[in-house]
């Protein structure tokens, strides 16, 4: 952190933010991040670099594969440790009581990632354990400096953390719930052995993101709600969750869930964080279809997700991502972070 005076002013303070990127494996971590670069430079005010060349390289590849073969990524194998700084400015109060200004300040995050594989989490067999089962401490060795241990370390250690729920995913495996506690329960208890806890709850911010609004099931849902809305200043007017109804999203796909347990992760949310420091999105990675011959949204033809035409049980996007919502719980973390 950068500190100091101009003129008998104080300096704007730069703060590197760390974030977590936190989700069931398959649930879209690569996806999301795909995405984001191309929020990023879509937006025009921010820029998104990798730490290390393994994650320069996974970006690359990943963003390269989302918008140019139009499918989404291969799921991990093995785990990978990636991290990005995504660069920016936001605006800040300055000054004394008598001579406040507003300034435009750098603002910057360390977006964090581990990414792991379907083995390295817990199910009944290691051939039918998926992308959603639960990391075991167990199967990874206790001290391996990998896998679960080091995914807590990493949620643990965060400023903020982006959540990413998979509405879709949870509706065919009804296992969010197991998911979300276990991870919880194992910050909870390093944050107390730390004495980092506030009360009861955690320190951390957290960015809770409804993805797939892309979804018939997901969208549908949020359009007999009355949930959604459209940004003015946007040309293509594509629809959004309003601000004040994605929680309330949230707790209607959970009623959607065969077993209902994505009502249980909203509760364990409530419980585990302070309420000031949550926030919902509802959030698409490659957004709705756009037509060539088409500038605006249109209802009767938004699916960009379908399946592919030669190739079972696989997807393909149909046209150009407009990713909805990826940037902007970083965005609101960062601040957050930096008021703190």
């Amino acid at each position: 952190m950068k500190t100091g005076s101009v003129n008998g002013l104080p300096r704007p303070q730069t703060k590197m933010a760390k974030i977590g990127l936190w989700g069931a494996s398959g649930s879209g971590k690569t996806s999301y991040l795909a995405a984001l670069y191309v929020a990023v430079t879509q937006n025009g005010k921010w820029n998104i670099g990798g730490v290390d060349q393994e994650s320069v390289d996974f970006l690359t590849e990943k963003t390269d594969t989302l918008t140019q073969q139009r499918r989404f990524p291969d799921k991990t194998e093995g785990i990978q440790n990636l991290s990005w700084n995504v660069m920016g400015e936001t605006e800040e109060v300055v000054g004394g009581r008598f001579r406040r200004r507003v300034e435009t300040v750098p603002l910057y995050f360390q977006l964090d990632m581990l990414d792991a594989a379907g083995q390295l989490f817990k199910g009944t067999t290691e051939e039918d354990a998926t992308d959603g089962d639960i990391l075991d401490f167990n199967d990874a060795g206790s001290g391996s400096g990998s896998g679960p241990e080091e995914l807590i370390d990493q949620l643990a250690s965060c400023d903020g953390i982006v959540y990413l729920f998979d509405p879709v995913r949870e509706n065919k495996e009804g296992d969010e719930f197991r998911h979300v506690q276990w991870a919880l329960q194992n910050i909870v208890h390093r944050a107390s052995n730390e004495g980092r806890l506030i009360g009861r709850h955690l320190p951390h911010f957290l960015a809770v993101c409804i993805t797939k609004l892309d979804d018939p099931k997901v969208f549908h849902t949020a359009y007999k709600r009355g949930y959604l809305t459209a940004d003015p200043d946007d040309p293509h007017l594509f629809p959004r969750v309003r601000e004040d109804k994605a929680e309330d999203l949230f707790r209607e796909l959970g009623n959607l869930s065969p077993t209902r347990s994505a009502l249980m992760v909203h509760n364990a949310i409530n419980a585990a964080f302070l309420p000031d420091r949550v926030c919902y999105f509802a959030t698409s990675s490659v957004g709705f279809y756009l037509a060539r011959t088409s500038s605006r949204f249109r209802a009767a033809n938004f699916q960009n997700v379908v399946p592919h035409p030669t190739q079972e049980r696989e997807y393909t996007i149909r046209g150009d991502i407009h990713p909805i919502n990826v940037l902007e719980p970083l965005l609101w973390l960062g601040e957050k972070t930096r008021q703190r």
